[in-house]
């Protein structure tokens, strides 16, 4: 077992090298740029006008599921006393468990939203990429937050002309959909 994975790596390594010698020059013309996308996600005008939505959609229903959950925990502490009857006890569990099901109700309308939202700050910030790559010649953009990469030279960094692509291409978007 042992020689058959050597074998197999130095193979890989020979045509590895191989691969290497022949296209170098091909290699020399590719160029990378790096995008920090939990930047764009976060700072970009769509991002924060989405995140302006889901509050004024969904604020005061969760505000109120709060105020809902601080009255359950009030009742919870004067359970503690021993003097209390069997009919207020199932009336907290009744009460927990109608706040349990509006609250799960809750989030699903939350998380139905949010995906849709996300699929399109998606959509935007991909064609921002593409057209950021595009004009200035990169090959291929990399997430800089995904992990995968440790440095990067400043002049690969194209998060600011994405961030100003985003913006640009949302306002764009917004002014076709106000002529509709």
């Amino acid at each position: 077992m042992r020689k058959v994975l050597m074998m197999a790596v130095t193979v890989g390594l020979l045509l590895g090298g191989q691969v290497y010698a022949a296209d170098s020059a091909a290699t020399s013309a590719v160029k990378i740029g790096v995008v920090d996308m939990q930047t764009v996600a976060t700072q970009s005008e769509p991002a924060k006008a989405a995140k302006a939505q889901m509050e004024s959609k969904f604020g005061k229903e969760r505000a109120n599921l709060e105020k809902q959950g601080e009255a359950l925990k009030k009742k919870a502490e004067a359970l503690k006393n021993p003097k209390i009857g069997e009919d207020k006890k199932l009336d907290f569990i009744r009460s927990k468990q109608a706040l349990d099901q509006k609250t799960r109700t809750f989030l699903r309308k939350v998380e139905q939203e949010e995906v849709k939202l996300r699929q399109d700050m998606v959509t935007l910030v991909f064609n921002a990429t593409y057209e950021v790559a595009r004009a200035k010649g990169f090959n291929f953009v990399v997430d800089v937050t995904a992990g995968g990469v440790l440095y990067a030279d400043q002049s690969m960094d194209l998060t600011k002309e994405v961030l100003a692509e985003v913006n640009k291409l949302y306002k764009e978007k917004g002014k076709d959909t106000e002529k509709k």
